[in-house]
């Protein structure tokens, strides 16, 4: 920053140096605010992509099966899958018992019940997949939907900050 020339400046040269100085800050202190707040949209938005697109490809690979249960072993093959997880991995078993909630939950959605029954929430898939993610978070210490490449839309800004 400039500073007013002279010994003494009159005092309204320091109120606008001041002024000018505040400004900076305050530009300087929007700009971290701004990216900050844009990487967490980014990392929302991934999740949300990366959440739907696995979710989406289960009920697909569980769609082509007509029994239950095989069509649930299809849907945790398929996640498996998709995240790398084997029967290699010491926690496979506990990972797709966890899961199974989440495959149980889409075959419920996908098929018709009797007329006695009452229709399961349309929410329950994600309520028991926001279950799981929440137990494999506290298990292994990061996010589930991590394990995934990105397969989620970029956003380029138009106006770069």
């Amino acid at each position: 920053m400039t500073s007013v020339p002279g010994p003494i400046a009159p005092v309204f040269l320091r109120d606008l140096e001041y002024q000018a100085q505040r400004a900076a800050r305050i530009e300087a202190d929007y700009r971290l605010e701004s990216r900050d707040r844009v990487a967490q949209l980014e990392a929302a938005r991934v999740a949300a992509y990366r959440r739907l697109n696995l979710l989406s490809g289960m009920a697909g690979a569980m769609a082509g099966v007509a029994e239950e249960g095989p069509a649930i072993e299809a849907g945790l093959d398929h996640v498996c899958a998709r995240t790398g997880w084997t029967d290699a991995d010491s926690s496979f078993a506990e990972l797709r018992e966890r899961l199974r909630p989440t495959a149980a939950a889409i075959s419920t959605a996908g098929r018709p019940l009797p007329s006695e029954q009452p229709p399961p929430s349309s929410q329950a898939p994600l309520l028991a997949f926001a279950s799981f993610e929440a137990w494999y978070r506290g298990r292994f210490n990061t996010d589930f939907l991590s394990l995934m490449a990105s397969d989620a839309p970029t956003f380029q800004s138009v106006v770069d900050f």
